[in-house]
């Protein structure tokens, strides 16, 4: 079934209704010492290369299934499968769990209860229990994490048949955290994310223009004044709706600022519904954001509550119910903010996307990536690890027609070719800000396969390689 369905993926090519611009006055030549191939040669050489991939039972048998290593640091994880696989196989959801900054047995206990937390929501597929590789605050995010979440997911695509195109990463609290961090750097790999009650310690989310992201934040959930949870997440509906604007589409996305909740909240239940802000942008207002906090706080001691932010921030709804009152009417009556209700599941949302790993357009913005993960690329664009400044936006403007724009990188990076983006027996027109080439490209099955084995997913696998300072030194 896996090449079956792997076959079908890769012929289903890009159609795409604009002319072929006007050829370039450089010409470039790819591989120029292999033989050239058909389009229809090209997709059969990728997919056997894929069918190879996922029969390749020594490679397989070198994947640990309960405990991942990488450097000697260990990932321990708990999973369940249930169900039937889907076409492509198993959604996969990677579930991070609270805590952080505590000892062992505390973090293990958060780590059982994200055992139980969303597993009850899936209707089918794999869940992972994802416990954290330290006990410090950043235990979801330590630089040495990333390649073991690369590893892990590469387990379950070849030993458990998860669909590699419907992978998604939830994390509630601490988990948020890890969340708002490795989505950002990873975004390739998933096809939507959950984030729920987490501090995104100053990340950028430019490169989720492809990765569907959620957050969901509680309405008085500041954990202190400087950290301002809950506003933070508010303030990202403004920058994910810029971002979609710059970019003409992309950055899909959902922010619910749930009332009147503070840390804690069930974004667990497939039906249940949560009222939430209507509008967002209106709560991250600088000029209300103080006085709204002082408000709550007022409100939180007159209900007999905790008497600073912190504990504030943890008062659950329904603790407090003159609290809860209160929280509404400053919202509502002293400021004017409108609410709704809508379904809060943070499953819910992910189930919805499918990914695209060659997407149209591709923003990377190289000072938000993991260096330590082993795959150098990002969907169809790559630079080695030391190249970590500035952004690259690339994307399809016609019949075999990329622009790609680099601002401020700091090496050179490569155009990835794949057969499911760009038509090998014919030229592909390359426009960039110091001018205009064509290039034919003959696609390599060496390189294919060494991207498979690189990426460990054939979806984000190329045949040739396309260097920037390539193009600009043939002008």
């Amino acid at each position: 079934m896996r090449r079956r369905v792997l076959g079908g993926l890769l012929a289903g090519l890009l159609m795409l209704a604009a002319m072929t611009p006007a050829g370039a006055e450089t010409v470039l030549q790819i591989n120029g010492e292999l033989e050239t191939k058909t389009q229809e040669q090209t997709l059969k050489m990728a997919e056997d290369a894929a069918d190879a991939y996922f029969r390749d039972e020594e490679a397989a048998a070198e994947l640990p299934v309960y405990t991942l290593t990488y450097g000697g640091v260990s990932m321990r994880f708990l999973m369940e499968i249930r169900g039937e696989p889907g076409e492509g196989g198993y959604p996969l959801y990677l579930a991070l769990h609270g805590g952080g900054g505590a000892p062992p047995e505390d973090n293990d206990e958060q780590w059982g209860i994200m055992y139980d937390y969303y597993r009850w929501d899936m209707k089918s597929g794999i869940y992972v229990a994802i416990r954290g590789i330290t006990d410090t605050w950043d235990l979801h995010f330590r630089p040495e994490s990333y390649p073991v979440y690369d590893r892990l997911i590469r387990a379950m695509i070849r030993l458990y048949g998860a669909d590699p195109n419907r992978v998604y990463l939830l994390g509630f609290s601490a988990g948020g955290d890890g969340v708002y961090q490795i989505a950002p750097r990873m975004a390739d790999r998933f096809a939507a994310a959950g984030m729920s009650s987490g501090h995104p310690n100053g990340v950028s989310l430019r490169n989720l223009a492809n990765l569907p992201f959620s957050i969901q934040a509680g309405v008085h959930d500041y954990y202190t004044e400087d950290a301002l949870r809950c506003v933070r997440a508010a303030e990202f509906e403004k920058t994910l709706n810029d971002y979609r604007e710059a970019l003409g589409g992309g950055y899909e996305h959902q922010v619910l600022i749930r009332v009147p909740d503070g840390h804690g909240f069930d974004d667990s239940t497939y039906e249940k519904e949560a009222e939430v802000l209507a509008d967002p942008t209106a709560y991250a207002d600088p000029a209300i954001v103080m006085p709204m906090l002082e408000r709550f706080m007022e409100a939180c001691e007159t209900a007999g509550g905790p008497d600073t932010v912190v504990y504030m921030s943890y008062v659950s709804a329904g603790e407090l119910p003159e609290f809860d009152s209160a929280v509404r009417k400053i919202l509502t009556e002293e400021y004017g903010l409108a609410l709704k209700k809508v379904k809060g599941s943070a499953i819910r949302f992910v189930d919805q996307f499918t990914r695209n790993p060659v997407p149209d357009a591709v923003v990377w913005d190289l000072g938000t990536r993991a260096e330590t993960r082993e795959a150098d690329s990002f969907y169809w664009l790559r630079a080695e690890p030391a190249v970590n400044q500035g952004t690259i936006c690339a994307r399809v403007t016609g019949d075999n027609a990329l622009n790609v724009t680099p601002e401020g990188v700091n090496g050179d990076f490569s155009i990835l070719v794949t057969p499911r983006l760009i038509d090998v027996s014919r030229p592909v027109h390359i426009t960039t800000p110091e001018g205009e080439f064509d290039v034919t490209v003959n696609p390599s099955e060496e390189t294919l396969r060494e991207s498979i084995r690189k990426t460990g997913d054939p979806f984000l696998a190329w045949v040739a390689e396309i260097p920037y300072s390539q193009l600009t030194a043939a002008r």
